[in-house]
């Protein structure tokens, strides 16, 4: 059976439609939606399917803000981008690149201290307010490449603020000089840390972005099988889920951030080491909730809308997000691109609804 719901008063498509009811998603079923603002409110279009739990929704608007922020990536980031793809063996400065995040203010208010895991060291951003039932363990983004301390401080003191949470971000060992499965390792290491400080493991969030995206996901695999709990919930950014080329070389001509010899370059060093187990055709029963993020627009793309598919076959709630024509991991654009905000309330949205679903369940 599939139903059609839409919050407008008009049939402009040949189909019934009526108020969509919170109660349908309540009840697991599979709902594709598409929301698209205007002058005035935000439409929603939804088919309802009951077999599945898997929820797509699209989000239309382009800003001025956000035209220009593709602009910029596409004449500053993308050139460096293409640089490296053609010479990747180079002793490029990976730990350097971590140290712009620097000049990108965090949230006042926002304090910081580091913490030592078994092979790496991580740091636990903590805003003013902090609930003590809740925590986060971010997986940073950076293509496996770069990224630690510093590069994605901003966006994460903003997660920090509005879930009134501490966030544990973990400084995972990356390539070249080790293996995606050593990231793994490290993020399941930290996730041991953030159940010894006594927060129950379905009030803890893994967040993470691009490479940290699929990191989210790998981790509550590995640590299901390893006998721990899974997570509360998991937010993912732009993920990287199976390490494949063709479908990202179809997508790349939209990217404004990534070209195709990047991808090409990149699997190549992925395939150079052990390669890591594709989130595709991974056993993911049991999977907590889980909110998927990307843009129509980006290389990613297609793993993110295969994957969420996936997650819906298997069980697991999940909605995906569609972003159209936003740059790779735009949330972190957020001080300066009106739909990166967007987003971000999103996820704080689907975390505290999922969080105080979690804790209902707990106490009955």
């Amino acid at each position: 059976m599939i139903l059609v719901f839409d919050i407008r008063s008009v049939c402009d498509d040949g189909v019934v439609h009526a108020v969509l009811p919170d109660p349908i998603f309540e009840r697991g079923y599979n709902v594709v939606a598409s929301r698209r603002k205007d002058a005035s409110r935000v439409r929603k279009v939804a088919q309802v399917r009951s077999e599945q739990t898997h929820v797509r929704n699209e989000f239309t608007d382009r800003s001025l803000q956000s035209r220009g922020l593709d602009l910029g990536i596409r004449l500053t980031v993308r050139p460096l981008i293409a640089a490296w793809a053609l010479a990747p063996n180079l002793p490029w400065p990976y730990k350097a690149l971590d140290q712009i995040g620097r000049l990108l203010p965090s949230v006042p208010g926002t304090t910081r201290r580091g913490v030592s895991l078994p092979n790496c060291k991580a740091e636990i951003a903590t805003p003013e307010r902090v609930d003590s039932d809740r925590y986060v363990v971010y997986m940073h983004g950076g293509a496996f490449l770069v990224g630690g301390r510093h590069l994605h401080s901003q966006l994460i003191s903003r997660l920090a603020r509005d879930l009134s949470a501490e966030v544990l971000q973990v400084d995972y060992r990356m390539m070249p000089d080790y293996s995606i499965d050593d990231g793994v390792a490290d993020c399941l290491d930290a996730y041991r840390y953030a159940l010894a400080s006594g927060v129950p493991a379905e009030q803890i969030v893994f967040a993470g972005d691009s490479a940290g995206a699929y990191l989210v996901f790998m981790t509550a695999i590995v640590a299901r099988e390893q006998g721990l709990p899974v997570p509360g919930a998991i937010v993912s950014i732009s993920p990287p889920t199976e390490f494949e080329l063709e479908s990202k070389l179809r997508a790349a001509h939209n990217d404004a951030m990534f070209t195709k010899s990047f991808a090409r370059e990149f699997m190549k060093m992925v395939a150079s080491r052990t390669v890591p187990r594709s989130l595709v055709g991974s056993d993911c029963t049991g999977l907590p909730p889980s909110l998927i993020q990307v843009s129509d627009a980006e290389l990613l793309y297609p793993d993110a809308e295969r994957f969420a598919v996936e997650l819906g076959r298997a069980g697991v709630s999940c909605e995906l997000q569609v972003w159209h024509g936003q740059i790779h991991v735009f949330q972190a654009a957020a001080s300066i691109v009106p739909e990166a905000a967007a987003a971000l309330d999103e996820v704080v949205g689907f975390v505290e609804r999922t969080l105080v679903a979690n804790s209902a369940a707990r106490s009955a």
